[in-house]
């Protein structure tokens, strides 16, 4: 967050949270795959399905909105803005891009993973999406997990016309509305479909809880409210499945719940006073973003490594899922320790 804006230590725990659990989601759904160790208990266990992908770009705009709000309308902030998002984002991706990319660079038979033009190439480090593709579902090469980081671009380049003028802001925001209605009746193309994406909402959504959190009363029930909604939370994701069912889609229902879960953790620590985190959690919240985007290739190399050494079975799975979480914990930490950390300074 920026100088002067209100630190929630709360908001610290469901960054760490949320990041080990698509730690969780991508670790099982590795296992589970026939060429590794086909077994399904932990991809069953920790699927989660739909509900963790509104979650995920709740908190993101929610936390956005809370820390930029009072630059809204404020076009001297414009400039520090971008450059503290470029930062946040841009050069930890090229950092663990290029570690990912390296052994492609450096042996030719696995080069087939690196776009072979260069236009795709500037895309992939700029983070634009290259729509869905066969070998590439997620728009994302090399490093698919990027494709979340496609809209956290796009989201902030939104609140960035926010900040530069409301006028701006409320022309570009009815444009997306008026871009999401007219593509949900027919093809748009790669971007127009990209922009009119349901997770475009979600972070509107987490914007919007933002602010209602900041201008609500305090809440001292929130704690048992909170811990309602993410029993239903969890209810649904368990019972209801991935796809859309009823009148509104099940994801909708998961955002709005994600948005009173993050509202009642914002406004049942203001009643109480902020919260000051173990050293722990802060630093795992704090590494969120290295092991968002490293976990991936280490759980693909470990699960490699642990059947090239004969393990196979449950033994292979369960000797894959404790290593992989520690290598996957272990670099996140390092890195952001080390390098991220010297990254970051830059932005002041």
């Amino acid at each position: 967050m920026t100088a002067g804006a209100p630190r929630f230590g709360s908001l610290n725990v469901a960054r760490a949270s949320l990041a080990f659990a698509v730690l969780l989601y991508h670790l099982g759904g590795t296992i589970a795959l026939e060429k590794y160790f086909d077994i399904h208990l932990f991809a069953r266990l920790f699927g989660f399905g739909e509900a963790r992908i509104p979650f995920f770009f709740v908190l993101s705009g929610f936390v956005l909105k809370l820390a930029y709000a009072r630059h809204i309308g404020d076009p001297s902030q414009l400039p520090n803005y971008l450059w503290r998002r470029f930062i946040r984002l841009y050069p930890t991706f090229w950092i663990i891009l290029l570690l990912v990319m390296s052994p492609a660079i450096l042996f030719p038979g696995l080069r087939a993973a690196i776009p072979d033009d260069p236009w795709s190439i500037l895309k992939m480090f700029m983070l634009v999406t290259q729509g869905p593709a066969e070998g590439n579902p997620t728009g994302a090469p090399v490093l698919i997990v990027a494709w979340t980081l496609h809209y956290e671009i796009a989201f902030a380049l939104v609140l960035a016309a926010w900040i530069a003028s409301r006028s701006l802001g409320t022309v570009v925001t009815l444009a997306l509305v008026f871009n999401g209605i007219e593509c949900a009746s027919g093809e748009c193309g790669v971007y127009r479909n990209f922009l009119a994406s349901a997770n475009m909402t979600y972070f509107a959504l987490g914007a919007a809880a933002a602010w209602l959190a900041r201008r609500s009363e305090p809440m001292p029930r929130a704690t048992p409210l909170m811990w309602t909604a993410f029993a239903v939370y969890l209810f649904i994701t368990f019972t209801a499945g991935d796809g859309p069912s009823g009148p509104i889609p099940t994801h909708f229902f998961f955002a709005g719940l994600a948005c009173v879960i993050l509202m009642c953790l914002v406004r049942g620590e203001s009643t109480r006073g902020e919260q000051t985190n173990a050293p722990w959690v802060r630093l795992l919240s704090d590494s969120s973003y290295a092991m968002y985007l490293l976990h991936f290739p280490i759980i693909s190399l470990v699960c490699k490594l642990v059947v090239h050494a004969g393990l196979t079975g449950w033994t292979g799975a369960v000797v894959a899922f404790v290593v992989a979480i520690a290598a996957s914990l272990g670099s996140a930490i390092a890195f952001h320790v080390w390098i991220e950390r010297r990254v970051l300074a830059w932005r002041s």
